[in-house]
């Protein structure tokens, strides 16, 4: 009797510790969608070719480490019939690698429309604020999710759909701009900003998708309210 239940603490042990190692790579996975965020928006606004590079580079990096990030979550389901906890948690991962996936995906769309256009600037003058603060926003709405991770606050996640509220408002400004009758910037200019439009404003929806997860985790409850209250609904958004 005593030996199977020392194997039994023995295999939660290391399910636990490799749980530890699972969510530490899931943190590495923000802090590298980050500075490729922050790298494509400076290969947009300044046209700086290396930078769009490496993003492009960087980005298809991070879908080969995807499948190492799910294989090692399928590995943990193998260890030992997780308690439901467990379950949430892996299940949750496997979800967030994806969404990570999609957020890399979409700084690499980014670099390339900035490389594309090189040596000439892509944004109109005028509108280099609008971008600014999409990249700006998005930047730190990528920052709280790095410190949402670790900690599972359930206020922070909330607090990340107020900030994407306001970043859905910028794009609606934007295509405003563009869609009218006087825009002076051509059509080329218009498809190029309506494009990284939609792609700041999907980066800030995975923010929030992934946020949704963590509550998940954290309470084990769906989150109630606002865009929060949809959890994976399967809509792709890249």
């Amino acid at each position: 009797m005593i030996a199977p239940r020392h194997y039994s603490h023995g295999m939660r042990t290391v399910l636990h510790t490799k749980l530890d190692d699972f969510s530490d790579q899931l943190v590495r996975f923000c802090e590298m969608n980050n500075r490729l965020l922050d790298l494509a928006s400076v290969a947009l606004l300044e046209g700086d070719e290396v930078a769009a590079t490496e993003v492009i580079d960087g980005a298809a990096e991070v879908e080969d480490l995807r499948e190492d990030s799910e294989q090692h979550a399928f590995d943990l389901l193998l260890l030992e019939a997780p308690v439901a906890r467990d379950l949430r948690q892996v299940v949750s991962g496997i979800y967030i690698v994806e969404h990570f996936t999609r957020m890399a995906a979409l700084t690499g769309h980014i670099a390339r429309v900035a490389r594309r256009r090189h040596p000439k600037p892509v944004v109109p003058d005028p509108v280099v604020p609008t971008i600014r603060e999409f990249a700006e926003r998005d930047s730190a709405m990528a920052r709280n999710l790095g410190r949402l991770l670790p900690t599972k606050d359930v206020r922070l996640a909330r607090s990340l759909d107020t900030e994407d509220d306001a970043v859905d408002s910028l794009h609606a400004e934007l295509m405003r701009q563009i869609s009218a009758e006087d825009w002076p910037h051509g059509s080329v200019a218009a498809v190029d900003l309506a494009l990284l439009a939609r792609y700041y404003e999907r980066f800030a929806d995975h923010t929030v998708s992934i946020a949704n997860r963590v509550v998940y985790l954290a309470t084990g409850e769906r989150p109630g309210g606002g865009s929060l209250s949809h959890l994976d609904d399967g809509t792709v958004l890249d």
